[in-house]
């Protein structure tokens, strides 16, 4: 039961991030307003674990591996931006660099300090579970260095914060990231260079809200933490094309009845596979001498 209801409510965060970018596209992102609608629903998430009860231990263990993890992890993320805005100097274009190499460098400190953890969780593996994501246990594996306990330990883990902040560690390296490549080629604009060949998306737009949502509930982008207003705006920028709010076209595409909910993709597939199939058929006659 907590783990359908935290599902919606991660949902519902989603949408009001979403309308935040939507409202804010034209300007520098302000982390504060995302810093509070992060923060809000993590004490909304919190009183129902408190509130409520879990079914069993694997859906404990479920919930704080892969769902808290996912509102944690946004909460850390603003938080991180909010302090890298105030923390960043003014001055020349190398000094910038500088300060976003440092910062990305203490990133990778903390993803080798942490690597352990990192590489279990990112396997898939199961077999520490108990150890890792059930509250008030006495042991942890001895490779997790530095257990991270909340205050309030009916709502913590050994390991769920620190998944938490990998997750959010990896898109704030990604912000750093971008920000340098903006200081190495003074040319670059806001939507990309140009120089470079545009690209224009020529179907219908509904079909690239398909896509997204493919890529987005398959985990594709940024191993599964790129949300999808971000990965729409991607597509947007790239295909030079306004999609509108992604939730809103994501209810046409559920609303349809006598195709197929799925028709763009249902397409591609259909195309890949015609091909592969006229591939497999031709053979070509040997020359004859």
């Amino acid at each position: 039961m907590i783990l359908t209801e935290a599902t919606t409510l991660f949902e519902e965060l989603l949408e009001t991030i979403e309308q935040l970018e939507q409202d804010n596209r034209e300007v520098l992102i302000d982390p504060v307003p995302y810093l509070k609608t992060a923060n809000h629903f993590m004490n909304t998430l919190q009183s129902l674990v408190l509130k409520g009860s879990f079914n069993d231990q694997q859906e404990e263990i479920l919930f704080f591996k892969t769902m808290k993890p996912k509102f944690r992890s946004l909460q850390i993320y603003y938080l991180a931006l909010q302090d890298i805005t105030f923390k960043k100097p003014k001055g020349c274009k190398k000094i910038l660099k500088k300060f976003y190499t440092d910062e990305i460098q203490k990133i990778c400190s903390f993803r080798c300090y942490n690597q352990n953890l990192l590489n279990y969780y990112y396997s898939g593996a199961t077999e520490m579970d108990a150890q890792l994501f059930l509250r008030k246990v006495e042991e942890h594996p001895h490779w997790l260095l530095k257990p991270k306990l909340e205050r309030d330990e009916r709502f913590s883990t050994p390991a769920d914060y620190l998944v938490a902040k990998i997750m959010a560690m990896e898109k704030i390296q990604l912000y750093l990231s971008n920000e340098i490549v903006k200081l190495q080629d003074g040319n670059v604009t806001e939507n990309g260079s140009a120089d470079k060949k545009e690209y224009r998306w020529t179907g219908e737009a509904i079909n690239l809200v398909e896509l997204a949502y493919g890529l987005y509930y398959t985990g594709e982008i940024n191993n599964g933490h790129a949300g999808i207003a971000e990965i729409v705006r991607l597509f947007e920028t790239t295909f030079n094309i306004a999609i509108g709010k992604p939730s809103r076209r994501f209810a046409e595409i559920k609303q349809r009845k006598r195709l197929s909910k799925t028709k763009y993709l249902d397409q591609m597939r259909t195309a890949i596979d015609k091909r592969i199939d006229e591939d497999d058929e031709f053979v070509p006659i040997s020359n004859l001498r």
